[in-house]
């Protein structure tokens, strides 16, 4: 009888050690999933937001033709197709001019490019069907400012599809209207884009306004409620757009029957047969299972933020008889929050340096921003003071985290060697003359991109010889230490750089076998004749 009772507390308590193990699991399972359908969603986030970028670079040519074909409108119709050729991400592109603006065209001229399946078809868009005098992309461009205008969803009447619109109005030297230029993105094609993420099959990926109402959906889920999913939410601005990646909360029963279960069972007999000493060696092996597995992901998902941080890096670098431009980067991770990038236009050549506060992925995102940011400057944008503040406008809104950037911008006239810069808070550059000695260039310091929207930078200028070389660098640099721990500093720094042409071979012979503590960018610039 005794031996009853013991037999029935031992089942109340492989019963009760069960349930809790089960609700620990779900807990844990949760978490696990969340986390992951978060950082796919900021993935895609990233990612999406980097193609809309091309918004305002095509705003910029479909400008630049206006202007070059205003006195030919037939011609402005041939010049629309190459641009959606251009940008495969466009649904269509298009010039609206004002009313009687081509008297021969009559009352409405709008040449359009538009996808039709796998073609492109080019027409003459307006007449009272379609007055796109009354529309709001066209009457909200004539109200917008710098930036354009971005509409809300809303469904095309004659494609048939959902998109959003940017568009931007083009002025005469009076301020006078000339045209609106606009184009489209569909819908459906930020859908398939945000699909790639799923982080799991049964996942869902859904497009939201708003208000609330469900713009595209990857299944018939609608409205998704929180006692029944797992969701992920990022909002692409400027255009007001809800992402969601949801997994379905019974997804996490798998996980808890697969991970828990057959565990569980090896747990009791071993209980059972052992004691204590099988019961922990089951929990170190759960607790070893767990970590390779988040490993595996965490990798996985470092290897994607790598190829996309390193695609955006250019390694097109100019080398002729006038200047030479050479850039490495090293990153210490995976990724990383170094930037760099260089743009040749015509006889003046810009270039941009930074490192990023924070490492892994926020930080490598972070870096990608900047990089678009100053690419997209560079198309409106005439003085390194200018775009330096027009980043640090846009870094500096919706910074929770207090991430900042330190950046150096610079415009080199190649033929005069007239070098203008303006600093973020970056590290002092330095100058290698033709005879082979090397020093720092004084600058004001600034505060680093990220801060204060509304700072207001200091623009300098210095020269650059025959023969000279400009060496831009990060932080990663001189604090880079040796199997010692000595860190390389500054003026050991500028003795390397007089001595040494291969700087980054220099810099990791310094390292030897130590391990670097931080990204390491060496951009160099020589001023040829």
């Amino acid at each position: 009888m005794r031996y009853r009772y013991i037999h029935l507390l031992a089942a109340l308590f492989l019963i009760a050690a069960l349930a809790v193990q089960f609700v620990l699991s779900y807990r844990q399972a949760k978490l696990h999933i969340q986390e992951r359908i978060n950082l796919k969603t900021q993935i895609a986030h990233e990612n999406i937001l980097y193609e809309l970028y091309d918004a305002y670079e095509v705003a910029d040519q479909m400008e630049s033709l206006v202007r070059e074909h205003l006195n030919q409108p037939d011609e402005l119709l041939k010049e629309t197709y190459p641009m959606l050729k251009r940008y495969p991400n466009l649904f269509n592109c298009y010039a609206a001019f004002p009313e009687y603006y081509y008297p021969e065209k009559g009352k409405w001229y709008c040449p359009c490019s538009y996808r039709m399946q796998d073609s492109i078809l080019t027409v003459e868009f307006g007449d009272e069907r379609h007055d796109y005098f009354k529309r709001e992309w066209y009457k909200g461009a004539l109200q917008s400012g710098d930036k354009g205008y971005w509409s809300k969803p809303y469904r095309d009447e004659d494609f048939a599809v959902p998109i959003i619109t940017h568009s931007d109005n083009v002025l005469d030297e009076n301020g006078n209207l000339i045209c609106v230029v606009g184009m489209d993105f569909s819908l459906p094609w930020i859908q398939k884009m945000l699909e790639q993420f799923k982080p799991f099959d049964e996942a869902v990926c859904l497009l939201y306004s708003s208000d609330g109402t469900v713009l595209t959906t990857s299944d018939n889920s609608g409205h998704l409620t929180e006692d029944r999913w797992i969701i992920s939410r990022q909002t692409l601005k400027p255009v007001d757009i809800d992402m969601v990646i949801a997994v379905p909360r019974k997804y996490v029963w798998k996980y808890v029957w697969l991970g828990v279960l057959t565990p569980f069972v090896i747990f009791v007999l071993g209980t059972v047969l052992i004691g204590v000493f099988v019961s922990r060696m089951l929990r170190d092996q759960r607790e070893k299972a767990r970590l390779e597995t988040e490993k595996e992901v965490i990798s996985r998902e470092l290897l994607i933020a790598h190829d996309i941080q390193m695609g955006i890096l250019r390694n097109d670098f100019p080398n002729d008889d006038e200047v030479g431009v050479h850039a490495d980067l090293l990153p210490m991770l995976e990724v990383g929050g170094d930037l760099y990038d260089f743009s040749r236009q015509g006889d003046f050549l810009w270039f941009l340096v930074g490192d990023v506060s924070g490492k892994g992925v926020p930080a490598a995102m972070f870096m990608s921003a900047a990089v678009n940011l100053f690419r997209s400057a560079l198309n409106h944008q005439h003085s390194p003071k200018a775009i330096m503040e027009e980043m640090n406008a846009v870094l500096s809104n919706n910074n929770p985290s207090l991430t900042f950037v330190t950046a150096f911008i610079g415009r080199l006239h190649i033929p005069s060697g007239q070098l203008l810069f303006c600093n973020a808070g970056h590290n002092l550059p330095l100058v290698k003359s033709r005879e082979g000695s090397a020093k720092s260039i004084e600058i004001v310091p600034n505060l680093p991109l990220g801060f204060d929207g509304l700072f207001e930078f200091v623009e300098e200028g210095s020269m650059l010889r025959e023969g000279d070389t400009l060496v831009l660098y990060t932080d990663g640099v001189t604090e880079a230490r040796n199997v010692a721990q000595k860190m390389l500093g500054e003026q050991q720094w500028i003795e390397m750089v007089a001595q040494d042409d291969d700087l980054l071979d220099a810099v990791m012979q310094y390292i030897g076998e130590a391990e670097p503590t931080d990204d390491i960018t060496i951009m160099t610039i020589k001023k040829k004749k």
